[in-house]
């Protein structure tokens, strides 16, 4: 069977390629691409794809933070922003990330409105100097996907060395990874060349181009950006530490001591991070518990079909459901016709290579499917069908309360599988090699065209505000404090709660609630305590779907004006 389809495979690929290679001279084509280019030329072709890449994406004033996008008070970015306003418009604090502008009066850490302290903590040594209203999440972005590219070329180095169909595959590919394009309102997690680095370095240290000692190191170090930048990403690259040096301890390359010795100096250096910035306190140790996580898990087809977000452009899912929960957005990993291709070719072509490979890297891989494993949670949906659904260890229950968005997990297991295919396809010097990887890379760009559909319009979007915002800057910059009742958790919602803060953040005026995830308020408190503050230097804003203009005056005690 399996020497039929390769045959069959095999006549389809001459039958696409001979006239291609006549008239083109694939000889040519083939010395061009791998020419051994100087290292800085390498990488400054690799910048110049992914920069040309990531400005065909998206608009100049996308970048500059001038954009709609970033305003929108019922959205994610405008939290992000509201919260990284309200962290650098109040005094220093420890943990850093400290304010008292949200949640007052007891503050909270703005790590918990993923306002990325890696960006903010250098911007507020920074921002008196700039205009009003500035932030960096645009540039963020931009950042992320050039050393996305970087990454990806670097990662081809392992069997090119600089040659330049490393840089043109390399880069390109990884743009193109449909998990990255779709999370543009969660700029946080758009650092997922971080998990392209680990993959790589392991990689490296399993080749032997990578000592123990500089893969501790370097993974020490990249698990300390981490850290700074969203624990989903620790969660990820923590057990891919883990993983990649347990395979050298069983390979006998590792001692048993280096290896406890390096996972605790992880684990040390992680909880002071968190520590610092505020994820975690000693007084009340880990944030609140939340649920999510079989609603937020990634659906079977999503890897063939995408979500209903964006799907393949060449492959219509034709009426089918592809998010069975309302949050299956969050297990958005399709991997786009190229990357399948190149995955079914290898499958038939090259299966003995693959078995040695998974002889070799078995701790790993098995680490992958522990990912894939999660990815889809203890409920598995395949379109709308729940087709299993199993009870989880109560030991486990915590964690996925923590890490409740599954989905995201199968990020590591694209990446994965898409440098195994180009490695191996880069590995071959066949002139037909390379041009059928030339007509995949054309195939991943046509067949992701909704998803930068979907970026287009996501950045072109008109500001969007909640309510009728005329007046309120005026209003809110007059205030001593500003009290919503009832709070966010409390009774409001989130654009409720996001509509304010974008005002009070903006103005440095502290504000009694927030849209701040993983943090559970006390509602009575939250209702009695601006009682006792009821003077005229506040400013008071009810929901009128919860209070009667009578019991509004009985709570202001007569200190009332419209």
């Amino acid at each position: 069977m399996w020497y039929n389809l390769q045959n069959v495979l095999a006549h389809i690929l001459s039958m696409l390629t001979n006239p291609i290679l006549s008239i083109f001279r694939v000889t040519s084509f083939s010395k061009l691409l791998e020419y051994e280019l100087k290292k800085s030329t390498y990488y400054l072709i690799a910048f110049a794809l992914s920069a040309v890449y990531t400005l065909h994406l998206f608009p100049f004033d996308f970048f500059v933070g001038a954009n709609g996008f970033w305003l929108d008070t019922r959205s994610d970015p405008t939290q992000h922003i509201t919260g990284m306003w309200a962290f650098v418009n109040d005094r220093w604090h420890f943990p850093l990330l400290y304010t008292e502008l949200l949640n007052f009066p007891e503050g909270v850490s703005v790590a918990f409105t993923d306002s990325i302290p890696l960006a903010a903590i250098p911007f507020k040594l920074i921002h008196h100097w700039l205009p009003e209203g500035s932030h960096y999440f645009g540039i963020w972005v931009a950042a992320c996907y050039l050393l996305q590219g970087l990454t990806g070329a670097y990662a081809m180095t392992l069997v090119s060395g600089h040659q330049l169909k490393g840089a043109i595959f390399g880069s390109l590919f990884v743009l193109m990874m449909p998990a990255l394009m779709i999370r543009v309102p969660h700029a946080a997690l758009m650092a997922q060349f971080m998990l392209l680095l680990a993959i790589t370095w392991y990689a490296k240290l399993s080749l032997g181009q990578l000592a123990n000692v500089k893969f501790i190191q370097r993974g020490l170090v990249l698990l300390l950006v981490a850290s700074l930048i969203h624990p989903y990403f620790i969660a990820m690259l923590y057990p891919m530490f883990f993983a990649s040096l347990l395979s050298q301890f069983f390979q006998r390359r590792l001692s048993a001591l280096m290896l406890v010795i390096s996972l605790a100096s992880a684990l040390v250096l992680i909880f002071l991070s968190f520590y610092c910035v505020g994820y975690i306190t000693l007084r009340n140790g880990l944030p609140p518990l939340d649920g999510g996580f079989e609603s937020s898990s990634m659906n079977l087809a999503s890897p063939f079909l995408g979500t209903h977000l964006a799907s393949s452009a060449l492959i219509p899912p034709l009426g089918l459901t592809l998010d069975a929960t309302g949050g299956q957005i969050d297990g958005h990993n399709y991997f786009g016709l190229g990357l399948w291709c190149m995955l079914l070719y290898l499958l038939i072509s090259k299966r003995q290579h693959l078995a040695n490979f998974v002889k070799t890297h078995w701790v790993f891989i098995a680490l992958m499917f522990g990912f894939f494993a999660y990815s889809l949670s203890s409920a598995v949906y395949l379109f709308d069908k729940l087709v299993l659904h199993y009870a989880l260890p109560d030991i486990i229950l915590p964690i996925t309360k923590i890490f409740r968005g599954s989905g995201r997990f199968f990020w590591p297991v694209g990446y994965a599988l898409l440098l195994m295919s180009l490695l191996i396809f880069l590995a071959s010097r066949r002139n037909r090699s390379l041009l059928l990887m030339t007509a995949l890379l054309a195939l991943q760009f046509v067949d992701t065209a909704q998803h930068r559909a979907y970026l287009t319009e996501a950045s072109s979007r008109a500001p969007t505000y909640g309510y009728p915002a005329a007046g309120w800057d005026s209003l809110v910059k007059e205030a001593k404090i500003v009290y919503m009742l009832p709070a966010y958790g409390c009774g409001a919602s989130h654009p409720d709660a996001l509509f304010l803060q974008y005002f009070t953040a903006r103005n440095g005026v502290p504000f009694n609630t927030g849209f701040i995830a993983r943090i559970h308020s006390d509602c009575v408190e939250k209702d009695q305590s601006p009682r006792l503050h009821a003077n005229t230097g506040n400013l008071f804003v009810f929901l009128k779907a919860n209070y009667t203009q009578a019991e509004i005056e009985k709570f202001l005690g007569g200190n009332m004006h419209n």
